[in-house]
C-alpha cells in the first residue's frame, strides 16, 4: 500500500518537461491546482533535501512545518525536479553579484505570503527579502503561487500617473469620509501654474474662483533656502512671475505633476508665506496656525518623502535589480510571467518611522500627513496613497489590512469622523480613542500621538507647539466643551501634566531662552516625552485655574503665556545634582525621607546653583491605583518675576517600581509624604 502511494504521489509530481524548453521556463505538473487537496498525504511525504518542500502547492516556498509526532512514510523519487528549487535557483542566477559564501538564504513569510530572506553573515548590511508573484490582473489560477503587482519603476512615468489617477477616482467617487464639508477655504496666497513655465506666479486668494481646487506640497526644507522664497522685498515681483530656474527641483516637479492632474493652483509654504521678516515674522505667525485649513482643504497633498531638501526632486526611479522577471511558469497551455521583488520600506508603519525616509522624521510634516484628506507619498521606491479611508501602495504590501498596523493618520481620523456622528452613548468610547492619541489611555504602553510627535525633528524648538496645532484643531471636533491648553486638554489636564522627559534622567540641557510654552506643558521640554505609566492613575490635585494666551488669540498658534493654579498636598525639599560614573544625576533630600526615588528632570534645573543644590516643592498630582503611592511633579520658584509668587515645573518624581519587593519602599514613601505634606496653592507658569 505504501509503495503504491509512493508511486501515486511521484506520478502526480512529475513535470511534463521537454528538451526544447528554455532555461527560464518553469513547468508545473498537470494536476497542479488539485494537488493541495491531498495535504494529509503530502505532510507524510519525504521533503526535498535541498529546500524542504514536500510537494504540496499550498506550501510552495513556505517555511517547512514538520508535523509533530509524525514521520515521513512516503518516499520522494530522486529523479523528480523540485519546482521550489527551480524558482530559488532562478533568483540566485539573476543576482550576478551575490556572494553565496557571504549571504545565507532561507524561506520566510511576509504577510502570509512566501518569500526568500537573504542574511549577511558579516552583519554589515540589512537583510533582504524577495517576494515572488504572478500579476494580479492575469487571468487563470495557480494554486500556491501568490498574486502581486509591479511597481512603476519611475514615479514620473505614465504607469505611475495612471496608478495615481485610479486612486484619486476611487477616493473621490467612493470614500464619503474623505469629502470635505463646510465653508470652502482658500489659503491666503496660491501659486498659479496653469500657463507655461514662464507664467508661474504668486496670486492672492481674491483672484481665485471660490471652491477652486488646489494641491499642497509637503517637503523637507533642508539647510539651504531656495532662491524662490517670498519676502517683503520681492513679493510684487513674485506676483508678476516666479522664474522657472529659481524653483528647486522638488518645486518644479510638483508643478509638473499638478498640471497633469488638471489643477491650476499649488500651495508651497516657502512661496505662499512671507519669509525672513527680520523683526516680527508677522505673516508667518498669522499663517502658521492656519495649517489645518491649508492641508485639510487641499484636493491632494504631494509628499516628497525621499528628499532631504527641495533640491532632490519629487520623482524617483527604482534602483536596478530590485524588481526582476525570473522567467515564466507554464501550466498546461497557460503561461504566467513570474516576478521577484525586494520588499520596500513600510513608510506608513508607525513602528518603523526612525528607519524611514527624511519626511517622516520631521515634526512639521507630521501634522501635514495627519490632516490631509488625501496624500501621495513619493518614496525612493514607489508611490504610496493614504487617505482618510485607506492606505495603498504600488507593490501591494503596505496597504490598510490585517497584516499591517493601522497608520496613525487613520487611527486619528477614525476617532474624529466617528465622534462627529456618534450618539451620546458612544461618545465615551470615541473619547477614549482620542485620549489614546492625545496622551490618554495610560494603561496601554503603545505609542501615542504626543509621544510619537515629540520624538520628531524640529529645526526651531519654538515651533514645537505650532507644528502640532493643525492636529489639535482637528481634534477639537470631539472636544467641543473643552479648552485646548498648549498641547493639553482641560478635561484631562490633571493627568496630562504628568509627562516624563525621556532625556531628563541626566539632562544638562538649558531651557530655551525664547518662550515656547508654559513649563507644565510637554511642548516646553526639549526632545521626546513619555506617558507610559505602569499603573492606572487617580488624580488628587485640584485645578483652580488654567489658561493660556496666544498670538492673535488663536489657540492653535504660538503661545505667549500660560498659567495653571493648583491646590494640593506638597512637601518642600532639596534637589541635589551629583555625578555618578561621570553622568549627572539628581536626588531628593529631606530630613525624614528614607526612600530613594528616581528623579526625572525636564532640563538641568541646577545650572544657576553653584553647589548644585536648589530648594524645590514636590506637589502631589495623582496616586497610582494598583499600589497607592503619590506621583509628584517638581516645582521651583520662578525668580525671573519676583513680584509674583510663581513656580515652574522642572521635573517629576517616579515612585519605586511595581515589583513585590518594592512594596515596602512604596509604603515608606506614602507614609513620609502623608506625614510631611501640607495643603498649598501654586501658580505654575
Amino acid at each position: 500500500m505504501v509503495s503504491l502511494m509512493n508511486d501515486f504521489l511521484n506520478h502526480l509530481s512529475q513535470i511534463p518537461d521537454s528538451p526544447k524548453d528554455p532555461e527560464n521556463l518553469i513547468v508545473l505538473p498537470k494536476h497542479w491546482n488539485r494537488l493541495s487537496s491531498l495535504a494529509l498525504l503530502w505532510d507524510r511525504r519525504e521533503p526535498c533535501p535541498d529546500c524542504g518542500w514536500n510537494g504540496n502547492p499550498e506550501q510552495l516556498l513556505r517555511v517547512p512545518t514538520p508535523q509533530e509526532g509524525q514521520r515521513a512514510i512516503f518516499q520522494r523519487s530522486e529523479k523528480l525536479q523540485c519546482v521550489c528549487c527551480k524558482i530559488i535557483n532562478r533568483l540566485v542566477q539573476r543576482q550576478h553579484d551575490l556572494d553565496m559564501n557571504r549571504w545565507t538564504m532561507s524561506l520566510w513569510i511576509n504577510q502570509d505570503k512566501p518569500c526568500v530572506r537573504l542574511e549577511d553573515s558579516l552583519l554589515e548590511e540589512d537583510d533582504i527579502e524577495w517576494n515572488f508573484f504572478v500579476l494580479s490582473q492575469k487571468e487563470g489560477n495557480l494554486s500556491g503561487v501568490p498574486r502581486g503587482s509591479l511597481v512603476s519603476g519611475n514615479t514620473a512615468s505614465d504607469p505611475a500617473y495612471e496608478w495615481v489617477q485610479r486612486q484619486v477616482s476611487t477616493c473621490y467617487e467612493s470614500h464619503s469620509r474623505c469629502r470635505i464639508r463646510g465653508v470652502p477655504f482658500l489659503p491666503t496666497r496660491l501659486i498659479y501654474i496653469a500657463g507655461g513655465n514662464d507664467e508661474v506666479r504668486l496670486i492672492d486668494n481674491s483672484e481665485v474662483p471660490p471652491g477652486a481646487r488646489y494641491v499642497a506640497l509637503s517637503h523637507c526644507w533642508g539647510k539651504k533656502l531656495p532662491e524662490c522664497i517670498t519676502t517683503r522685498e520681492n513679493i510684487l515681483d513674485q506676483k508678476r512671475n516666479i522664474p522657472w530656474d529659481s524653483l528647486p527641483k522638488s518645486f518644479q516637479e510638483s508643478v509638473i505633476f499638478t498640471r497633469r492632474l488638471g489643477i491650476d493652483y499649488l500651495w508651497i509654504d516657502s512661496i505662499c508665506i512671507i519669509q525672513q521678516e527680520p523683526e516680527d515674522w508677522a505673516d508667518w505667525l498669522r499663517e502658521a496656525p492656519l495649517m489645518f485649513h491649508v492641508y485639510h482643504n487641499a484636493f491632494l497633498t504631494l509628499a516628497a518623502s525621499h528628499a532631504e531638501d527641495s533640491s532632490k526632486g519629487l520623482f524617483s526611479s527604482l534602483e536596478p535589480g530590485r524588481q526582476l522577471q525570473l522567467g515564466t511558469i507554464r501550466h498546461g497551455d497557460e503561461i504566467f510571467p513570474l516576478y521577484a521583488q525586494q520588499s520596500f520600506a513600510d513608510t506608513t508603519n508607525l513602528f518603523f518611522y526612525h528607519r524611514s525616509e527624511p519626511l517622516f522624521k520631521r515634526a512639521w510634516t507630521f501634522q501635514e500627513r495627519i490632516v490631509s484628506p488625501r496624500i501621495l507619498y513619493f518614496t525612493k521606491d514607489e508611490l504610496i496613497w493614504e487617505c482618510y479611508s485607506t492606505t495603498i501602495c504600488e507593490c501591494g504590501f503596505h496597504g490598510h489590512g490585517p497584516y499591517n498596523p493601522t497608520s496613525l493618520k487613520i487611527q486619528h481620523i477614525n476617532s474624529v469622523v466617528n465622534g462627529t456622528r456618534a450618539s451620546q452613548n458612544r461618545l465615551d468610547h470615541i473619547k477614549s480613542l482620542t485620549d489614546r492619541l492625545f496622551a490618554g489611555a495610560r494603561k496601554e504602553k503603545d505609542l501615542r500621538l504626543v509621544q510619537f510627535y515629540s520624538d520628531l525633528q524640529l529645526t526651531n524648538q519654538t515651533d514645537r507647539l505650532l507644528a502640532i496645532g493643525a492636529i489639535a484643531e482637528q481634534t477639537q471636533v470631539i472636544r467641543q466643551n473643552q479648552t485646548y491648553l498648549a498641547g493639553l486638554w482641560s478635561a484631562s489636564l490633571a493627568l496630562d501634566i504628568l509627562w516624563i522627559s525621556k532625556r531628563g534622567r541626566g539632562s544638562q540641557e538649558k531651557p530655551s531662552e525664547l518662550y515656547i510654552a508654559p513649563t507644565w506643558s510637554w511642548t516646553s521640554a526639549p526632545g521626546p516625552v513619555d506617558y507610559s505609566w505602569t499603573s492606572p492613575l487617580k488624580p488628587v490635585i485640584e485645578v483652580l485655574e488654567a489658561r493660556c494666551k496666544y498670538f492673535n488669540d488663536n489657540p492653535f498658534g504660538k503661545a505667549i503665556e500660560g498659567r495653571l493654579v493648583l491646590q494640593g498636598q506638597a512637601v518642600t525639599c532639596v534637589l541635589r545634582k551629583f555625578l555618578k560614573d561621570s553622568y549627572p544625576c539628581y536626588r531628593i533630600e529631606h530630613p525624614d525621607v528614607t526612600v530613594d526615588v528616581e528623579v526625572r528632570v525636564d532640563h538641568d534645573p541646577c545650572l544657576e546653583a553653584r553647589d548644585g543644590v536648589i530648594t524645590v516643592h514636590l506637589l502631589r498630582i495623582a496616586d497610582a491605583c494598583d499600589f497607592p503611592t503619590p506621583i509628584n511633579i517638581i516645582l521651583k520658584e520662578d525668580r525671573s518675576r519676583p513680584k509674583e509668587a510663581l513656580h515652574i515645573r522642572v521635573g517629576l518624581v517616579l515612585p519605586p517600581g511595581t515589583r513585590i519587593q518594592d512594596q515596602e519602599e512604596r509604603q515608606k514613601l506614602k507614609e513620609w509624604f502623608d506625614g510631611c505634606s501640607e495643603s498649598r496653592k501654586y501658580i505654575v507658569v
